[in-house]
């Protein structure tokens, strides 16, 4: 879009969020439960907000963004991140875009050290990247053969731990205010390929049926970022399933 370099990364993060939530771990979605929009106006983005007050809702954006706001498209330049938020009684709102420009002086006397960690960064961001292919992509004999029998179990437990959830919105954000929210081209943002690498390696390690919720993938991912991208997930004493284990 006019003014604003082109985010790869975000693209990728749509296709990865897909893939996520209709595999068994991210809670078995169904295709009919997800929508995506590409540099949409406004008024798409309300519409598809429009939901009954009974649902879960799970909204995700990527892309250009800066302190409250978003980029949408040419025309949509200043978006309200508060426009975003889920409709029903239960939501949450993942937001992986920048939030403003550092000031110069200590942006450009930090530049080195931020080089550093976003070496860290594109080194996690692509190992999560691997972790999904084999997880989601690589079916096995077996795993085809259990498929509608997993994918169900997974659901309704998913569905158990919406509903025994309290009601209200949990808001998750890349970075904190004056901090720019980094991405790698080929694995998607840091922050959000963090969050779905953090369900990945909860599964692997637990041995018994359970909830990853929303809270635990974003710990994970803020103690994996660069040190000059802090995240912030809010309210903290709220929390969602984020992954599923039977």
């Amino acid at each position: 879009m006019k003014g604003h370099t082109d985010l790869p990364g975000a693209r990728i993060d749509v296709e990865n969020w897909k893939n996520f939530l209709k595999s068994d771990l991210g809670g078995a979605w169904l295709d009919s439960e997800i929508v995506t929009l590409s540099k949409p106006f406004s008024s798409d983005v309300e519409n598809e907000l429009k939901v009954t007050d009974d649902c879960y809702s799970f909204v995700a954006f990527s892309g250009h963004g800066r302190d409250g706001s978003v980029v949408l498209n040419d025309y949509n330049t200043d978006f309200a991140v508060t426009s975003m938020r889920p409709k029903s009684g239960r939501g949450t709102l993942v937001v992986d875009a920048c939030r403003g420009v550092p000031d110069l002086v200590l942006f450009s006397s930090n530049l080195r050290v931020s080089m550093a960690n976003e070496a860290i960064g594109k080194g996690a961001a692509m190992e999560a990247l691997h972790g999904r292919s084999t997880q989601f992509c690589t079916a096995s004999e077996g795993y085809v053969y259990n498929r509608f029998t997993r994918t169900a179990n997974h659901r309704t437990h998913w569905e158990s731990a919406v509903i025994a959830s309290s009601c209200g919105l949990v808001q998750m954000l890349a970075c904190a205010k004056g901090q720019a929210s980094s991405e790698h081209a080929s694995s998607g943002g840091f922050y959000t390929s963090l969050l779905m690498q953090s369900a990945e390696r909860w599964n692997l390690r637990s041995s018994q049926s359970g909830t990853h919720s929303t809270k635990d993938a974003h710990d994970y991912a803020a103690g994996k970022l660069p040190a000059q991208q802090t995240p912030e997930y809010s309210p903290y004493s709220m929390a969602f399933p984020f992954a599923v284990r039977i």
